[in-house]
């Protein structure tokens, strides 16, 4: 039985299945760092002068499976919002990010284009207050200041640790409502978010709450490192590289799959945790044996091991070049039409 995407209804967590109801998708952009050996540093420098070469996997993950829909690699140098995959923020998603991804023209962009996002309220971001719906004080003195100015002035209070206001994003002359909320930490800290998502689909403690799912994608780069050995890349060419960065990818969805089409078949529902102790033993003997099955494939047809790692890396020099020569255009594209964010 080939293996069917869950449904809101037979999502694997229930704590955020009802997004699903109201969402085509949720999804999580976020990236993750490896270094690389210092031959690599003239195409993958890094941030680090005692380890100069590094490089960016940059995923967007669909929580629906846990799965990435959409990745990049860069070099670590490479801010996170400007190697945003162009498939983030596709109309009727919501999108978590992190700081790294603050850009007002995106967030003005995605509203426009009927998507959603939540995200981390970023302290120079100082937007104007429109209506007060949770908070204490002078509500409508608080409508048309400034954020900051209405807390500084105590305008604007929290009422039972929490803060939910309406408010206006601008940028170069374009405007939108968004969703500014604040909840209390475990701490007494005060945390802030800037979202999208309706007050009829979540209270401001389920936005904080479900913020939370953002960590799941730390579970899938877990995974990819520790599991299927990403961290122990030697190589440094960049064909050679990304061709062993995808191979482990690959590798890791298909066990993923296996792991979803084996869990749907016995009528099991799925695991709480990602890439679980079943995905890792799959991912591990895909690893083991995808080299054998091709190299016996290939020697069959008289082709040597030799002649095989000549092709393999033709083919990814081939394909890293062209692909780099496209993202190049769409980043230039992108800068042209966001400027340089805030």
């Amino acid at each position: 039985m080939p293996y069917e995407r869950p449904s809101a209804r037979t999502s694997p967590s229930t704590s955020w299945g009802a997004l699903l109801d109201e969402f085509t998708d949720v999804q999580v952009a976020d990236s993750t760092c490896q270094l690389l050996r210092r031959l690599a540093a003239d195409w993958a420098p890094s941030t680090s002068e005692a380890r100069p070469a590094a490089f960016k996997w940059h995923a967007l993950v669909s929580l629906r499976d846990e799965l990435p829909v959409a990745e990049d690699v860069t070099s670590q140098r490479t801010q996170d919002t400007r190697a945003l995959p162009e498939e983030a923020l596709a109309p009727g998603t919501l999108t978590f990010m992190d700081l790294g991804y603050t850009d007002t023209g995106r967030y003005l962009d995605a509203i426009e284009a009927g998507a959603h996002f939540l995200v981390r309220l970023k302290a120079q971001h100082d937007p104007k207050v429109l209506r007060v719906h949770v908070g204490k004080g002078e509500r409508v003195r608080a409508r048309g200041m400034r954020l900051t100015d209405a807390l500084l002035q105590g305008v604007l209070k929290e009422e039972g640790g929490v803060i939910d206001v309406d408010v206006q994003l601008e940028k170069h002359g374009r405007t939108a409502c968004a969703r500014v909320v604040a909840v209390e930490g475990p701490q007494g800290e005060r945390r802030w978010y800037l979202t999208t998502v309706g007050r009829e689909v979540l209270t401001a403690h389920e936005v904080a709450e479900a913020y939370r799912l953002r960590w799941r994608v730390e579970l899938l780069f877990k995974a990819l490192k520790s599991g299927v050995g990403m961290s122990a890349l030697r190589a440094t060419r960049p064909g050679a590289v990304l061709s062993l960065v995808y191979a482990k990818v690959i590798a890791l969805a298909l066990s993923r799959l296996l792991e979803l089409s084996l869990r749907q078949k016995a009528g099991e529902p799925d695991s709480q945790q990602a890439t679980g102790r079943l995905a890792l033993v799959l991912a591990l003997a895909l690893a083991r044996c995808a080299p054998l099955l091709l190299s016996h494939a290939m020697m069959s047809r008289g082709v040597t091991l030799e002649q095989l790692e000549e092709r393999i890396l033709l083919i990814a020099e081939v394909t890293a070049r062209s692909r780099q020569q496209r993202r190049e255009r769409e980043r230039r594209k992108r800068e042209a039409s966001l400027g340089s964010g805030g």
